[in-house]
């Protein structure tokens, strides 16, 4: 980051407008987090119902592949985010922050709610996977500029003391959704018929994401801009080719953007969406695995804003370094937990690695708005996080299904956890300029 673009980053006051009250920003991250709630709830319908899923659009003599194959249309969704970061990560530097907001939980909510009555492969042929996949490039799309516009908007109304304890409770929003996902699965298979099952209970989750994309649009349509763009735009200040400031002023942001979220993405991804299937691998019922899974979400839900509160204290940098290292470490007796055959030490593992999911996720997309210029936020965040999605989120299930299928070996998947939180922390080591916690962004 050059001099000029270290100082606008943890520059002087906005100078906008009095700061919101706490009432007003109650209701702002309450309309961020209703948007997470919709976005990951679709992530996490399609990592707990991964095996009906694959009976349905993958059919196959071998159960292993046809999952693998469902795997794989998940991270189809990924590759498609850095797409939609390019088009609604410079729209929101341009348009505004909230204008990216509404669209991207118009278009995740619609999307998911369409896989609810799609026609399965055997109604339809070939086509039902194409449009399933169709459908999933779809939502990743959205998710591109979800992600990046929420916690960019909620970080730019925020007081500078309580930046990451705002930002996190949007992961608490999007961990919550999958408990809740976790819930409604769980009530669904309790009863609908297992004969039934596959044939329309799997669909009931996927339609509930239109009511409820309906309440997040109505929140997010009452919500103001935020100040610091409204400043931007009436000093004159607006980038009028965001990406094109971004990509030839700033590439090094776009490359630690990538990789330090490598670790976000890989825990994130195996903890909310393959530790059910996982878990069903090693011998446990659904029920056993779902229980276990719910403990993991409640815990991590609560978690996520007292890490945040505790890098507005310490440090965003400082707390996202400590998680990479507590992964690096606690990878592999994680998974050697998991694979014991024990509910109790699997709910141990899972507690484990749920107190570790706060610095590694919610903390370090605070951190992000912090080494990033107001001018190109939205788009310099859209390029890196979501390339990194694409890479480490992407592949984070079908290469973890991968390694236990090839090694046999039901704790090769902390390879992969390990190996992420390696890359995460070499990129941590490299961000030097950044709003410190007390530092208004600018």
């Amino acid at each position: 980051m050059t001099s000029t673009s270290a100082s606008s980053t943890a520059g002087t006051s906005t100078g906008t407008a009095p700061p919101p009250s706490k009432k007003d920003i109650h209701r702002i991250v309450a309309g961020g987090v209703a948007g997470q709630v919709v976005e990951f709830y679709d992530y996490a319908l399609y990592g707990l119902l991964a095996a009906s899923i694959a009976r349905v659009f993958f059919p196959s003599e071998d159960p292993a592949l046809g999952i693998l194959s469902a795997f794989a249309v998940f991270g189809v969704a990924n590759f498609m985010r850095p797409l939609g970061g390019l088009i609604l990560g410079p729209l929101g530097d341009r348009a505004g922050r909230r204008t990216v907001l509404v669209i991207s939980v118009t278009t995740i909510s619609i999307s998911t709610f369409l896989v609810g009555i799609l026609p399965t492969e055997a109604a339809i042929g070939i086509a039902a996977p194409v449009l399933l996949v169709v459908l999933r490039l779809v939502q990743g799309f959205s998710a591109g500029g979800e992600v990046i516009s929420v916690v960019t908007y909620i970080a730019e109304h925020a007081p500078p003391k309580r930046r990451g304890f705002y930002t996190a409770f949007l992961q608490s929003g999007a961990t919550f959704s999958f408990l809740m996902a976790s819930t409604v699965v769980l009530l669904v298979t309790a009863l609908v018929p297992d004969e039934a099952f596959d044939v329309w209970g799997w669909r009931i989750p996927f339609l509930l994401a239109l009511p409820l994309g309906a309440v997040a649009i109505y929140l997010r349509l009452k919500l103001e801009e935020s100040p610091v763009f409204i400043k931007l735009r009436r000093e004159g200040e607006l980038s009028k080719r965001p990406l094109r400031e971004a990509l030839l002023e700033t590439p090094w942001l776009i490359v630690q953007g990538t990789t330090v979220v490598a670790l976000t993405f890989s825990a994130n991804f195996v903890f909310l969406s393959y530790f059910p299937t996982y878990l069903k691998g090693q011998g446990f019922s659904s029920q056993d695995a779902f229980l276990a899974t719910t403990i993991g979400l409640g815990l991590s839900v609560a978690l996520h804003p007292l890490v945040g509160l505790l890098s507005d204290r310490l440090g965003r940098k400082q707390v996202a370094v400590a998680s990479a290292v507590y992964f690096l470490v606690l990878g592999w007796p994680i998974f050697a937990l998991l694979s014991s055959g024990s509910l109790g030490l699997v709910i141990l593992a899972l507690a484990i690695m749920a107190v570790g999911l706060g610095g590694s996720v919610a903390v370090v997309i605070c951190f992000f708005t912090e080494f990033t210029s107001s001018r190109t936020r939205m788009a310099t965040f859209a390029i890196g996080y979501n390339i990194g999605g694409a890479i480490f989120g992407g592949t984070a299930l079908f290469l973890v299904q991968l390694l236990v299928i090839q090694t046999g070996d039901a704790r090769s998947p902390a390879y992969f956890l390990m190996g992420a939180a390696m890359i995460t922390l070499l990129t941590l080591l490299t961000i030097r300029r950044y709003a410190k916690p007390g530092e208004p962004l600018h």
